[in-house]
């Protein structure tokens, strides 16, 4: 079966009140930006300067923007690569790049700063706002609030699984990722205030805080001023362009608008220090030194409290993190799903030490064999087929040990090769991984998917039967099977 991200954690920590104090709006925190190739001593920019790109390079990463945050102000940043690999055009501190969830900090402090003024109770349940929502017949909806949207304890799902919206556990009882929280506190900030979303954040933090290139919706000047994204083989991807904001993943901005927040968030202006101390106080446990604040997550490293988030586009990915009690932080924007195995080395650079959002992200290291693995399989089954992947996997299994070729990654790999339409190659793949874990379920149900992918019906339903008698509770062999049997036979027998 295909792989799946990890979106959630368990664990609940005594949920908080928040009194919110309001703080009257000064002028943003000020930036210092040098010239492009400048640095500071302070900022550690010479060595950035010289080792963003070798760790793009290896890391297969087109283009890449940092700024870095000392002392609550922007000390330096920089644009590295190419905003498109087929334009080449330069990345520079100017490029607008698809941010995705680093929105959902923002629109967090946008919220606590309507709170501030009385205009919005944290506390109270959102249908209080927005009534008419798509969650049917479930009383649990009373139990949402802002507070819980905001630490993903809502009980919704990431996404919605069809029309209607469900609540998957008790509201308040563990912290699971949902963006469909953010859509359900949008609507009704978006009530109260009679403002479309990006108007609301463009009136609370980016005109405050001067980030005059950053936008939930899609900019006619993003045309020339935006990257492209690039998938693991550098190749461009087509654009996303909302037309309608949304608050869980459709920002985008450059690296010196995003370090102009984590400074206000290291430094603040626009809100009371206390307040934005409640927003960063954990209010879920998400994983051993890991809790979720509002809006932000919050990870203990080496003595010190972090606030972090991350954006993933898919195609383009970006990292945030800063510190309250020194003032330091580091944004990291990329056109590249490649992106977060540079943003690790990178934030250790800047800020020192190893940081567990990034093992908690799950996030391959530039340098790892499965990524090499990974590209290379890929690049050559599209390229030579099934012929291509047996010669390269004989070669990679000379250079890398046995334990580099995992389940999860040639189990991705091989859905890789079927969404090129090349089968046969997809089949190899997983006849090495039915070879290598010859117990697991799984192994045999994505075989027997590319050789039904292939035409191979009798050679299918063997290892759908396979894969059952490992794991009878297995649905998708089931209902595979059921269609497979009714087909007309197979052309060849592969096995």
């Amino acid at each position: 079966m295909r792989p799946t991200a990890k979106l959630a954690a368990a664990g609940l920590m005594a949920a908080a009140v928040v009194r919110i104090a309001v703080a009257q709006p000064v002028a943003p925190p000020a930036t210092v930006t040098p010239a492009s190739g400048g640095a500071t001593a302070a900022a550690g920019g010479a060595q950035l300067e010289a080792r963003i790109p070798e760790l793009m390079a290896k890391g297969g990463v087109p283009g890449l923007a940092v700024a870095v945050v000392r002392g609550g102000a922007i000390a330096w940043t920089r644009g590295f690569g190419v905003a498109s690999a087929a334009s080449g055009v330069p990345v520079t501190t100017d490029t607008v790049f698809e941010a995705a969830s680093l929105g959902q900090p923002v629109f967090a402090y946008a919220v606590l700063r309507l709170a501030a003024r009385g205009g919005f109770d944290l506390d109270r349940p959102l249908p209080a706002y927005a009534p008419n929502y798509d969650v049917r017949g479930d009383e649990r909806i009373g139990r949402i609030t802002a507070r819980r949207v905001l630490c993903h304890t809502t009980g919704f799902p990431d996404r919605r699984r069809g029309p209607d919206l469900t609540i998957d556990f008790d509201p308040g009882d563990r912290f699971s990722y949902s963006e469909e929280g953010y859509a359900y506190l949008q609507k009704a900030v978006e009530t109260v205030t009679g403002l479309t979303l990006d108007a609301f954040v463009r009136r609370e933090v980016f005109g405050p805080l001067g980030m005059a290139a950053s936008s939930f919706v899609w900019r006619a000047a993003y045309e020339t001023a935006a990257a492209a994204g690039h998938d693991y083989l550098q190749q461009p991807t087509p654009r996303q362009a909302p037309s309608k904001a949304d608050a869980g993943s459709s920002l985008h901005t450059t690296a010196p608008d995003y370090a102009r927040f984590v400074a206000e968030m290291a430094h603040p202006v626009l809100l009371q220090p206390a307040t934005v101390a409640e927003m960063l106080r954990p209010e879920v446990e998400v994983s051993k030194g890991l809790a979720w604040g509002l809006g932000w997550g919050i990870e203990q490293a080496g003595g010190t409290t972090f606030f972090w988030h991350w954006g993933d586009a898919a195609a383009s990915r970006g990292f945030a993190i800063g510190c309250r009690a020194t003032g330091d932080g580091v944004v990291v924007l990329t056109n590249s799903e490649n992106g977060l195995s540079v943003a690790e080395p990178i934030v250790a650079a800047v800020l020192g030490g190893a940081h567990p959002a990034f093992a908690w992200l799950d996030v391959e290291p530039y340098d790892s064999p499965a990524r090499t693995i990974r590209e290379r399989l890929v690049r050559a089954g599209v390229a030579n087929g099934e012929g291509g992947v047996y010669r390269t996997l004989k070669e990679l299994e000379r250079t890398y040990p046995p334990e580099a070729f995992t389940e999860p990654l040639l189990n991705t790999v091989g859905y890789e090769l079927l969404a090129k339409k090349q089968a046969a190659a997809a089949a190899l793949v997983f006849e090495r991984n039915v070879k290598l874990f010859p117990k697991s379920w799984n192994v045999y149900d994505s075989l027997a998917e590319a050789y039904a992918a292939d035409g191979d019906v009798r050679a299918a339903i063997r290892f759908y039967e396979r894969s059952l008698a490992i794991n009878p509770d297995n649905a998708n062999a089931k209902a595979a099977l059921r269609v497979l049997r009714d087909a007309k036979p197979a052309r060849r027998d592969r096995r």
